[in-house]
Parts: C-alpha cells; sequence; structure tokens
C-alpha cells in the first residue's frame, strides 16, 4: 500500500514525488504538484516584470485575491476577470504584444466558459502560437477528485490549490502566498 501524506494546498491525503532540488529531496503533491510545506519560506522571489491574470465569477473572490497580491508584493501586474471569455482574450492579446502573463488564476466553475475549458483554451493558443506554456493555478472550492486530477495533468504546467479548505482568510493568504511564489519561482 502506497503512503499518502496530507497536502496543505488540496487539503487532504495525497499521493506524492520526489524531486532532488538544490541538491536536497524536496516532497511534491502528484495532484497540484506544490511541495509540501514545512513552513519554510520561498527564497530568491522577485516581483519585477511578473504578470497575473484571475479569472473568478465571484467579486468578493477577486477583491480578495487581488488585495492578498499586492500586500504580498507578488507581481507587477494583476489583472482580474469575471469569466474565461475575458481571460482569454487578454491572454491572446498579451502575447501578441509580446507581455507574455506570467500566471494565470482561474476559478474551476464559472458561468458560460468553467476555468478548466479556458485552460484548454489558454493551452491550444500557445500550442499554435509556439510559445511557452504559462502556469496556471487552478483556485477553487472543488476538491480535486479524478476528473480534476486528470485536468491538471492535461493542462500542464498547472496546480491546484483548494480555497474552500481554510479556517479563516490568514490561512487562506499564507496558502495562496506560498502557492503563488513557489509556481512563480520554478516558472
Amino acid at each position: 500500500m502506497e503512503k499518502k501524506l496530507f497536502c496543505q494546498h488540496c487539503n487532504e491525503e495525497v499521493l506524492t514525488y520526489s524531486v532532488m532540488k538544490d541538491g536536497k529531496e524536496e516532497v511534491c503533491c502528484l495532484y497540484c504538484g506544490l511541495p509540501l510545506r514545512k513552513n519554510e519560506k520561498v527564497d530568491k522571489f522577485k516581483a519585477d516584470e511578473v504578470i497575473i491574470i484571475h479569472a473568478d465569477d465571484s467579486a468578493f473572490m477577486r477583491e480578495l485575491v487581488k488585495d492578498i497580491v499586492e500586500k504580498n508584493n507578488i507581481c507587477s501586474q494583476f489583472v482580474p476577470f469575471n469569466n474565461g471569455e475575458e481571460t482569454i482574450t487578454f491572454y491572446l492579446k498579451s502575447l501578441i504584444n509580446k507581455t507574455p502573463v506570467s500566471l494565470v488564476i482561474l476559478d474551476i466553475r464559472m458561468p458560460f466558459l468553467s476555468g478548466l475549458s479556458t485552460a484548454i483554451a489558454i493551452r491550444a493558443i500557445e500550442t499554435a502560437l509556439e510559445v511557452p506554456k504559462a502556469p496556471i493555478l487552478f483556485f477553487s472550492v472543488k476538491q480535486a477528485d479524478d476528473e480534476m486530477k486528470k485536468f491538471i495533468n492535461h493542462t500542464t504546467p498547472s496546480f491546484y490549490l483548494n480555497k474552500g479548505a481554510t479556517e479563516n482568510i490568514e490561512d487562506l493568504e499564507k496558502r495562496l502566498v506560498y502557492a503563488l511564489k513557489t509556481i512563480l519561482t520554478k516558472s
């Protein structure tokens, strides 16, 4: 039987894999791809020229994520959208203007065009234009089930953070900041 460890990002027991980073073994979640946290800070992070776009149909979540990102100096530009269509349009224009997006944050459940469909469209654009793939963070209250895990693998590099698994806003802020800095440091 495989041993599972608790992932703070998925908020569940998960299968893991190990990678060597700077001569040390790092244990990562098989599903979201993020390292299992040991209360350490992410070093060597610079917000200069980092552009993050965020799609969420909840105005409260868009404003909360914007406040967290700005408070923690995560990026130089943060652009929120309330749906996937606006997100795809901005993403394509950023590639045309040669100002590529550093990270895409997507809610999974949105009306008309879900975060999953948005991610697939973004990957199709990147493939057609032969440009590097921007990391995607699926940020949702939806628990990462087997279908979600397939989408994470299909849209790689992509990650998952369960925003509904939080006792309070301060905990959500810590988890989100750690995930964002980790993803942006990897890319």
